[in-house]
């Protein structure tokens, strides 16, 4: 997997390319200080994955996030921060970003989340999970969305595929998921493409995005 680093202090991104190049799997392509530096780079080498900050100069991770999945939706990108605020997540999310980690995350969590993101899964690291959850559950809805929701969905979707949407919610895997619902994750991959195409989504994130703002 082809990987770029994207974080305006030199002494991160230079620790973040020795811990990973232990892993023969990852190869650092590049790096760069910022957003803009980013999308010029891009114009040259394409990764699978990118590494992004979000507190940066001249152009931000969110920003800049959503600047790559407009011109490369195909590219996964996950954010990496020290911070772990509300505004973050969503506004991460909301921009199309793959997983959600933070920088003190050890080096098996990084790889991990840099693999889920190129197979397609939303990784979120555990405390970043927690306080979406609970950030979630104190966002004021309509007493009559949930029922509207369910109505939406059953309509447009599959029991089956209802059901899958139920475990991405939860925020499993496609392989938790083939394990739970007992098929095979190529069939789940499947499920999820078709979920998607059916309600006009691209990616995991705007699936969550668009559940919880129904």
């Amino acid at each position: 997997m082809d990987v770029i680093i994207v974080d305006d202090q030199g002494i991160v991104r230079d620790g973040l390319k020795m811990l990973l190049s232990l892993n023969e799997e990852i190869r650092i392509i590049g790096e760069a200080t910022n957003g803009e530096e980013l999308l010029v780079f891009l114009e040259r080498m394409t990764p699978n994955v990118i590494l992004m900050d979000i507190r940066m100069p001249v152009m931000n991770g969110i920003e800049a996030t959503k600047a790559v999945k407009e011109k490369y939706p195909n590219v996964k990108v996950i954010i990496l921060t020290t911070f772990n605020e509300d505004e973050y997540i969503f506004n991460g999310l909301k921009n199309g970003a793959d997983g959600f980690i933070l920088k003190d995350s050890d080096l098996k969590e990084i790889i991990k989340a840099i693999k889920a993101a190129h197979e397609g899964t939303l990784l979120l690291h555990s405390d970043v999970t927690s306080k979406l959850i609970s950030a979630l559950r104190n966002v004021p809805e309509s007493p009559q969305a949930p029922t509207a929701e369910k109505k939406d969905l059953s309509k447009i979707l599959t029991p089956r595929e209802i059901e899958v949407v139920e475990q991405i919610m939860q925020g499993k895997s496609n392989k938790t998921i083939s394990a739970t619902l007992f098929l095979t994750e190529g069939t789940v991959k499947n499920y999820v493409s078709r979920i998607l195409d059916k309600l006009e989504l691209k990616s995991r994130s705007e699936l969550i995005i668009y559940l919880k703002e129904k």
